[in-house]
């Protein structure tokens, strides 16, 4: 289970990964006059203490140790404006040990003993407490990278859409197949049967777009990118998905390459790195990877931003680029622009009623799409499509067709 959870993390950056429209991520700044006391629990004249739960040890503790530093980072851009109505924000931090009863007890555990607000997660393990949280009407965001941030039954728990969570997709992908000349597309996935991946959101999307698409088996433990390919020559597709892990797909792009197999269109859900360039170049130029998280090749000044509070608040980062960090900066957001929104005094009901009528959201553009709170089932709408160029020396974020904007929208009717 945790091996398959760890595949899809890995896949964040293409697949995965909620704020005030007038104030935005970096917004202006709150009141520094510190505020009366509440009797809300983790609230007081000066302080809103939150709980921060991940996973701090172990395999998955290593891919998302950066999740701290990505919520150091937006909570440190809020505390230097002044806070929330005066209010610095806090947290204590507790351990899941990546397992559902450890997410439990640790969730109870902040919420009992040390009386916070809200909860702030980055596990793949949030399912093991949700249902307390939800009992109790205790707010919580997170990084979506399970499928009970995208579940409408939990209306107490906010994060953006993903494909990791499961949540439906719209024709976005089919349509951008289809604007380079696709017709009929081929799906790449693991044969390991316990884990499908995303082929059927893709499949979904391409279908939707009216590209009728066949799902090819693979496994680099029994046949070589090389002897692989020979299979994609069969299908006839003009479209090549790659439903992969990061060191397949551009292992099959380049053989397919070598092969002399053309594709119009070449999408993968991982490769999006410098890595993959440095290691293939020409050799899979014109590999696309997707992400609902913009690009750091825009440059908005949100992302300015972000760099700069991940150097001043959170220097053990390495690379800020990597989306773990930046994806809980983003959802950090979230939290931010909730206790925002609730008030001088806050309250939990008040936080999550003030979240759940929040509408056209999109992180300062750091989003794809625009997120509508006030619907509990999100459909992956939006798209950032980023594309190596012909001497394979750089991704190119592609526009839409006649366009200038980077953003691909499908129809989530």
């Amino acid at each position: 289970m945790h091996q398959r959870r760890y595949t899809k993390l890995t896949a964040i950056s293409a697949a995965v990964l909620a704020a005030l429209a007038a104030t935005g991520c970096s917004g202006a700044a709150p009141s520094s006059t510190p505020s009366a006391a509440c009797d809300s629990p983790g609230v007081s004249a000066h302080e809103i203490r939150i709980g921060l739960v991940y996973p701090d040890g172990g395999t998955i503790g290593a891919a998302l140790q950066a999740a701290r530093s990505g919520v150091d980072a937006r909570l440190g851009v809020a505390n230097a404006a002044g806070g929330i109505n005066g209010r610095k924000i806090v947290y204590d931090w507790q351990s899941d040990d990546a397992n559902t009863v450890g997410n439990d007890n640790a969730v109870r555990s902040l919420v009992e003993s040390s009386k916070v607000f809200a909860l702030f997660e980055a596990s793949l393990n949030g399912d093991g407490g949700a249902d307390y949280l939800r009992s109790h009407q205790i707010p919580a965001v997170g990084l979506p990278i399970e499928n009970v941030w995208a579940d409408p039954a939990y209306t107490n728990m906010f994060s953006y859409p993903s494909l990791v969570t499961g949540g439906p997709v719209s024709d976005v992908l089919g349509r951008y197949a289809r604007a380079q000349g696709g017709n009929r597309a081929v799906i790449v996935r693991t044969d390991a049967p316990a884990d499908q991946g995303f082929t059927s959101p893709l499949e979904q999307s391409l279908g939707t777009a009216q590209i009728p698409a066949t799902t090819v088996a693979y496994n680099a433990a029994l046949m070589t990118p090389a002897q692989f390919v020979d299979r994609l020559r069969e299908t006839s597709a003009d479209v090549l998905v790659l439903d992969l892990g990061p060191a397949d797909i551009p292992a099959i792009v380049a053989a397919a390459k070598a092969a002399g197999i053309h594709f119009k269109a070449i999408i993968g859900i991982t490769g999006y790195s410098a890595e993959t360039l440095q290691k293939y170049g020409a050799s899979v130029a014109g590999l696309t990877s997707f992400s609902t998280l913009m690009p750091f090749e825009a440059n908005l000044p949100a992302q300015r931003t972000y760099m700069a509070a991940a150097a001043k608040y959170a220097p053990e980062l390495r690379t800020p680029s990597q989306d773990v960090a930046y994806g809980t900066y983003i959802a950090a957001d979230i939290l931010v622009q909730g206790l925002k929104a609730a008030g001088g005094c806050p309250t939990r009901v008040a936080f999550i009623n003030a979240l759940r009528g929040l509408r056209n959201y999109d992180a300062d553009g750091m989003l794809a799409g625009k997120v509508d709170f006030t619907k509990t089932k999100q459909t992956i709408n939006c798209l950032i499509f980023m594309r190596v160029n012909g001497t394979g020396t750089s991704f190119d974020i592609v526009p839409e067709v006649g366009s200038s904007e980077t953003r691909w929208c499908g129809d989530s009717s």
